[in-house]
Parts: C-alpha cells; structure tokens; sequence
C-alpha cells in the first residue's frame, strides 16, 4: 500500500477530531495497513494450497506447537480458532483427508486425541506454513537491535491488547493488563 492510499485512508478507523495525526494514530494506520497485505498474502496462498483461512491458522498453530514439543487437542484447537466443537471436527475431517494432520490417541489420556500435523513437504507449503518467507525475513532483519527490541516490545503489548479485547465487555473500557506500562519484554 502507498503513502497516498495511506493518506486516502487516514480516517477509516478515527474520528474527524482525530486529525492531529499522532505519531500513535500514523502507526496504528500502518499497521492496519500492513494487516490489509498480509490479509491478502494470505488469501492467495490458501488458494495455492486450496485451504481456507482456518485450515492454515490450525496448520501454523499446530505446526508451531509440534515445534516446542507440546501436544495439542482439538479442544484447545478450537478455543485458538474461536470455533465450536462441532466446526473444528469438520476443520479436522478436511485436514485429514487432505494429509494434512492425523489424529492420535493422547499419550497423556487413552480418551482423548491430539492432532498431529503432518511436515509441509514442498517448499511453497513449508514458505506459506511456516510464515518465513524470505522476503518478510529480509526486512526485519534490516532492523537494528535496538529498533527490534522496540517493535518486538510494541507488538507484544498490542497482542495482549487484542486478546483481552473481548475481557473489555461491551464497557469499550480496555482491560487493565492492556493498560500495563510500557516494558521492554
């Protein structure tokens, strides 16, 4: 997106009051910006891959938690998602018969299942999966440490404003840990 589609945009998420453009108000334009690309990045790799924007989220959530070893259940699957069972069963039969995932008897609990993803197995599945396009990689390893340290702290604290968006209630009110001081963690 260019700076003039950017300035064309400037009051699709603030107020007219809001125009004394605040540094906080140009990043916060930014990144809805680079959320709208990366929205339709992801819309043309999961036609590539023909999986639809669930199908990759639980892919890279299962992906990512078969990285650090943990094991993942399709409860916790759909709580991730924010779908009910009964969706994230369907979600399940798809990945399944694609290859996929395979389900598997909890090691922990004979009753229960864990999902296991199944390893990306061409490179344009490994680069849409895995969210490492060399391209991203580039960029953000252009940045200082010091600028990272930043971004890293920042879209951290915006994280956790996002997830505790819906602990706010219909008050609008932010919840207090998305008010927290700035930290540099």
């Amino acid at each position: 997106m260019t700076s003039d589609t950017q300035e064309s945009a400037r009051h699709y998420w603030y107020r007219e009051e809001a125009d004394d453009r605040s540094p906080g108000l140009e990043v916060l334009e930014a990144m809805r910006a680079y959320g709208a690309a990366e929205s339709a990045m992801r819309r043309r790799s999961e036609g590539v891959l023909r999986m639809s924007e669930n199908d990759v989220s639980a892919m890279r959530y299962l992906l990512r938690a078969q990285e650090q070893g943990r094991s993942v259940g399709p409860k916790e699957l759909a709580e991730y998602l924010g779908i009910q069972s009964s969706s994230v069963t369907a979600l399940l039969d798809r990945l399944e018969r694609a290859g996929h995932i395979r389900r598997e008897a909890s090691p922990f609990d004979r009753r229960a299942l864990i999902v296991v993803p199944a390893v990306p197995e061409d490179e344009l599945q490994r680069a849409i999966l895995g969210d490492m396009r060399q391209e991203l990689v580039d960029v953000a390893a252009s940045l200082s440490p010091e600028d990272a340290e930043t971004v890293i702290g920042f879209l951290r604290r915006m994280r956790e404003a996002v997830d505790h968006i819906d602990a706010a209630g219909a008050t609008g009110r932010p919840h207090p840990r998305a008010a927290s001081p700035r930290t540099t963690a």
